[in-house]
């Protein structure tokens, strides 16, 4: 197995997000006891639905990663728990670049996104290392840009070493 250069692993953990997705269970948990304590006709499914449904969906942004693998080989990604482990050889990749990038701007937010012309995976920030391919463009996002930049250059001299292949 070929010497790791890069890894990293990303997560939801804007305190943004979490204010939003526990304020809102908080406001539906709330108002599920007080229609518990006023309304004696209420029955437990239309009590008990909205609050597992609410604690699903904070599981859900609670479990999501992506996780980014760059060794002397391949670059490696996954998405859990939307995405499988996607691994691409060095000898098929094009071109890989840091870029900067507004997720809001270029890709209508953060997550896994389509913008008409590229998938972005990402969990937030503004850094990401643009991937191509002869079929494929991407971005993954990344926190550690000057990490980064090291992995790119080694890529590039190793496909000019090889000619491109």
């Amino acid at each position: 197995m070929a010497t790791p250069i890069y890894n990293e692993t990303q997560r939801f953990r804007q305190i943004w997000i979490w204010a939003i997705l526990l304020g809102v269970t908080a406001l539906v948990v709330g108002s599920m006891v007080n229609k518990l304590l006023n309304d004696p006709q209420a029955t437990l499914v239309e009590l008990i639905f909205p609050v597992v449904l609410l604690l699903l969906i904070n599981g859900l942004f609670f479990s999501m990663r992506l996780t980014t693998r760059i060794d002397a080989s391949s670059l490696t990604f996954s998405y859990f728990p939307f995405l499988s482990q996607r691994k691409y050889d060095w000898t098929i990749i094009e071109s890989m670049e840091l870029i900067t990038y507004n997720g809001l701007v270029d890709y209508g937010g953060w997550g896994i996104k389509w913008n008409g012309e590229c998938w972005s995976y990402t969990t937030g920030g503004k850094w990401g290392i643009l991937v191509r391919t002869s079929t494929k463009k991407f971005l993954l996002g990344t926190h550690h840009p000057e990490k980064v930049k090291e992995v790119i250059s080694y890529f590039m001299e190793i496909k000019s070493s090889s000619n491109g292949n």
